[in-house]
């Protein structure tokens, strides 16, 4: 704990501002604060932190939006309290670990619309945070830049560009939030090297399951045959979904048949991606 987490902690919760008042040592014990930090939050005038509770929600407000806009919207229209609550109870920490500002605080929300928000609505916010993170995500711009086919015999991967996630409800439906089908829905989200740069698609248990073979371990003909059911269709889709960028050929793995290679490094290796 420092100062800083105490100071937001107070600017953000009644409770935290009245244990300042009423209780100042526990305060001091609770974010191990030195006399002279103590001396410093006491010695604020409450309309002081008045203003600055409302600069710094506002910036929260901003933060979130930039990541879940329709989400947002979403909240001030149908659920003003929820959207309240949440900005009233956050506290924002300093941040170093170098990830987009405003990218925890969304993550926050989709973590607290996850416990109370109807599902929709918190699927909705999940499947947008997806999308929005892998719109920023250089590695996947990279991958969807620098995409190579796979050429027959070679051990396939997903590619980085790519995103498969699970739900609850039809995010796709295009339904107004509250009314999204409920329907266990799988989306595909692949990242492009364009506009628009994030594509959604709805894919059905047998592609999933595809998918999963796909780990840098087995060449097309083996994961058709991995999955079993209908072997031509499942190569069909699989050189589908290679032309259409979600495949792409392992670069550390070996064709089926040929001398063991070394191990790659143990961060090399990227499956399929999950929510």
């Amino acid at each position: 704990m420092s100062v800083q987490e105490a100071l937001a902690a107070v600017l953000t919760s009644e409770e935290e501002h009245a244990l300042l008042r009423d209780d100042p040592a526990r305060l001091q014990r609770r974010y191990g604060l030195s006399d002279a930090e103590l001396a410093m939050l006491a010695g604020a005038r409450p309309a002081g932190f008045r203003v600055t509770r409302t600069n710094v929600q506002g910036k929260l407000r901003r933060a979130v939006t930039a990541f879940l806009p329709l989400t947002v919207a979403e909240l001030t229209e149908r659920h003003a309290a929820l959207w309240e609550e949440f900005v009233a109870r956050t506290v924002r920490r300093p941040q170093s670990d170098g990830r987009a500002p405003g990218l925890w605080e969304a993550e926050r929300l989709v973590a607290w619309l996850s416990e109370r928000a109807t599902p929709p609505l918190a699927d909705h916010a999940r499947y947008e945070l997806a999308r929005v993170t892998l719109s920023r995500d250089r590695e996947a711009a990279r991958a969807a830049r620098d995409h190579v086919a796979p050429a027959p015999g070679d051990a396939l991967a997903v590619s980085a560009a790519v995103r498969v996630v699970g739900f609850e409800h039809d995010v796709t439906a295009g339904s107004p939030i509250a009314e999204l089908p409920s329907a266990r829905t799988t989306v595909l989200l692949r990242r492009r090297w364009g506009s628009p740069p994030v594509q959604a698609y709805r894919i059905g248990d047998g592609t999933a399951a595809l998918l999963a073979l796909c780990d840098g371990t087995r060449t097309a003909d083996e994961a058709a045959s991995a999955v079993g059911g209908d072997r031509e269709q499942a190569s069909a889709v699989l050189a589908g979904l290679a032309e259409a960028g979600v495949l792409r050929p392992h670069p550390y793995a070996r064709p089926h048949g040929s001398p063991a290679a070394a191990p790659p490094p143990a961060d090399a290796v990227r499956g399929v991606p999950s929510a």
